[in-house]
This record gives C-alpha cells, structure tokens and sequence, in this order.
C-alpha cells in the first residue's frame, strides 16, 4: 500500500475544496493511503472518504514558527515513509515542511497556484481576464504531475454516513412541512468585498414569503453573525431558524444536504453547498468566479454578479479585500434584493 501526504492548512474554502480531489484520487487508485495535514475544525469535511486519515495540525497554537514545522514534521515522519508528499498550499509553512521532506528523500510535487495569473485578472489597470482554470482543476493536474492522471467521480463530493446524516433533530419534522421550502442563508464571508449588504436580506426574506411558504435556516459563525441573525429571527419569528453555533461542521453539511437552495456570497459555506450538490445561488462582487474559485461544477445560472462591462473594475481582488477601487462597493449595491428574489423563486420553480 503506497502512502501520499498532502499539506493544505487553509483557508476553508480551499481545503474544501481538496476533497473531491481526494475523493475521485482514492477511487481511481485502490492500493494507495493518504494522509491530509489540516487544520483540526477542517478535518472533518475528509472523514468519510475511504483510506483517508486526517493529521489534525494546530498550526495557530501548537506547531508555530520554524520550531514548530520541525516538531510536525518530525511527528509526520513517525507515520512515514511516504512515498510522495503533496504541497496543496505553498506557504512559508509548507515550504518549509517539504523543505525538511525532500532532505529527507521524499517525493514532494507542488500545485501551481497560478499567483501571477490570478494577479493580472485582478488588478486596476490592464486586466487579463481569460477565466483560468478552477482550483480544484490545479489539485488533479499536481496529481498528475506526480505520475497519477484519474477522472473526477460525479458528486456529490461530500458524502456523510447515515449516522450523521440523521443526528440532527432539524430533519424530524421535515416531512411533515411539505409544502414548506427550505432555503439557507450564508450571507458572510471574511472580506468585505465579498459580501452583499446585510440590509438586503430583510427585504430579499420579504419578497420570497409573498410567493411561497418558506423556513430560512441561517448559517455562519461568530458573535456579530450571530447577533445579526437574532435580529432576522426576531423579525421573521416563525421563518427564521439560526444554526450560527449550534451545530458542528458535519451537521451543517448534513443539514445542507436537506436544503432546497442555499442563498449565499463567495465563502466557505458556497463551497460546502455546492460539494454537497446542493442547488444554490450565489452573490458575487470584489472577486470573480473566473479566477478559479467558482461554485464547482455548477452554471452560471447559480451565480449572481454586476457584469465585467458594466463595472471593468471587477474583480478587485482574489480572495476579496476591504477596499474598493472606485470607493462605494458598487458591484454588491447595484445587485438589488427584489432581483434576488425573482432568481430564488425561478430556481424553486415558483
């Protein structure tokens, strides 16, 4: 049994989208074992992928510095020899681990990030926007590089147990609200570039109930989403259920699964939607799908955006920023909530 080492830290989106990757890799290839170095909260996204184990690697606390890279490096090589190390990531972080791995006589392929690329799509001036190739594309293409070409399986990617798949008490009830569409709301992301302004939603939740009897499950993290979906759940009591910090990420993704659409921006929980072959309709504004990190293997039909015509601005960054060029985050204001809802209630066939 030949054993593979892949090394992706973060962000979410991006280890998420190393799953069906390894999914269709370990499908195509039976004698082989991988192993994949990620942070501990994003291991559970592989735990159901057959000859997968995760090396849960606290790189915020535990392994930090150049210290602490020697120190998982070395409890990596304890789990060795491996017979070929993947760097997913090409950070300082795993520049130094594959560093420490090629000194030792391992295999190390690295995946092209595309940096340069990604850089001219997104500055001010003289953009080249050619859509370049989707990131989980640059995943297969290492593994090709490292002498193992295979096909993507058909989603969905990420597939959960019937065990998980049940532990919710969300799904009890769910048959006896037939005629009741559920629809996720995933309004944040970690720039704010990225995301659609948060006193559209009232407005877009509004709309939709005119013309269908919806329940609205919101999803995210933190103190202030949290706060903010309070205040959604107060005005829309009997609509408005808050899953921000009650379920962990396997029943999120559980919980997805059972979603009619999810309505989203260009985050973490688009990717978890679309891996799990959830219908969606994202809303996009700083960053562009045609730099790689599209929704993967859904339509334009999915996906929301001020035109590249109407504003050659777009995009302004990759992975999205704080600032805009033009000083008044017009690709996200001019995307009013009334359109939204018209698109919601043509994918629900209302």
């Amino acid at each position: 049994m030949k054993k593979i080492l892949i090394l992706r830290f973060s962000a979410m989106g991006d280890v998420a989208l190393l799953v069906p990757v390894v999914k269709s890799f370990t499908a195509a290839y039976p004698d082989v074992e991988v192993t994949v170095v990620t942070r501990p909260k994003f291991g559970p996204m592989f735990f159901d992928i057959e000859r997968v184990t995760v090396f849960p690697a606290d790189v915020d606390y535990t392994y930090t510095g150049v210290l602490g890279m020697r120190d998982l490096f070395r409890k990596l090589m304890r789990k060795g020899p491996y017979d070929l190390v993947l760097d997913m990531h090409d950070h300082v972080r795993t520049m130094i681990l594959r560093s420490l791995f090629k000194l030792f006589g391992a295999k190390v392929v690295v995946f092209e990030k595309g940096r340069a690329e990604k850089k001219a799509f997104s500055r001010k001036d003289d953009k080249v926007t050619t859509p370049l190739i989707h990131t989980v594309e640059r995943y297969r293409l290492a593994f090709e590089k490292a002498g193992y070409p295979f096909k993507m399986v058909d989603a969905p990617y990420l597939s959960l147990s019937e065990s998980i798949e049940s532990a919710s008490g969300w799904f009890s009830y769910k048959k006896s609200m037939e005629l009741t569409r559920w629809i996720g709301i995933a309004p944040f992301a970690m720039h704010k570039s990225k995301i659609w302004p948060l006193e559209n939603y009232p407005v877009l939740i509004e709309s939709i109930l005119k013309k269908t009897p919806v329940k609205f499950f919101l999803f995210g993290g933190g103190e202030k989403e949290i706060k903010y979906f309070e205040t959604l759940k107060q005005k829309f009591p009997e609509h408005c259920e808050v899953i921000a910090g009650k379920l962990k990420l396997r029943q999120e993704i559980a919980l997805m699964k059972h979603l009619d659409l999810m309505i989203c921006v260009d985050s973490s929980n688009m990717h978890l939607a679309a891996l799990s072959g959830v219908p969606l309709l994202s809303v996009w504004g700083g960053t562009h799908p045609d730099v790689g990190f599209g929704p993967y293997n859904y339509s334009n039909g999915s996906i929301i955006q001020v035109s590249r015509e109407e504003l050659p601005c777009r995009p302004c960054s990759v992975y999205g920023k704080e600032k805009c060029f033009r000083g008044d985050f017009a690709c996200l204001t001019r995307i009013h909530p009334e359109a939204v809802a018209d698109h919601v209630l043509k994918r629900l066939a209302v």
